[in-house]
């Protein structure tokens, strides 16, 4: 009975290619192309709170109840995709998913997407425990590359020289 289990066991996609694992083991992650179309929608899939993810219009711009969160986009016009794409091409090194519009801290610069900035009740950064960090929109011209995919970094390169020879 305990070799069953054993043999059915799941083991991360980490543990496979650096530790203890085997190909009939692995999980590998979840690499779906799901677009959502509103962050509602986003959110009702995910099973997370819509009240808790709002930002309050202030002169065509757009706070949180803290004030930590600055930005000119308005939620609703916010894209999510799982995988980078022309639209979500700046990502999020929290949560993983693509935005068509992100937010950087204002003491390193690096980037979040609103809603996990949302979801941060600290007055810090999340990245350097700045104090008196706040989260305003990035360079849409500019973007990081936060993960060591070949793929992803060959896209988002061709993506940045489209970018500088057509503007």
């Amino acid at each position: 009975m305990a070799q069953n289990q054993q043999s059915t066991r799941k083991v991360s996609f980490f543990e496979k290619y650096f530790c203890c694992g085997n190909t009939q083991e692995v999980q590998e992650p979840n690499t779906t192309n799901q677009t959502y179309n509103t962050i509602n929608e986003y959110l009702k899939i995910n099973q997370k709170n819509p009240s808790l993810y709002i930002l309050q219009e202030f002169d065509g711009v757009y706070y949180d109840k803290s004030k930590k969160i600055k930005t000119i986009h308005p939620l609703k016009d916010i894209s999510i995709n799982n995988v980078i794409t022309e639209r979500t091409q700046h990502s999020c090194p929290i949560c993983f998913c693509y935005f068509n519009f992100i937010l950087a801290s204002n003491c390193c610069m690096n980037y979040i997407c609103h809603i996990c900035a949302l979801e941060f009740k600290s007055p810090k950064c999340h990245f350097c425990q700045n104090e008196k960090c706040k989260y305003i929109d990035a360079d849409s011209k500019e973007f990081k590359i936060y993960t060591d995919s070949q793929g992803i970094q060959m896209f988002a390169l061709q993506q940045m020289k489209r970018d500088t020879t057509s503007g």
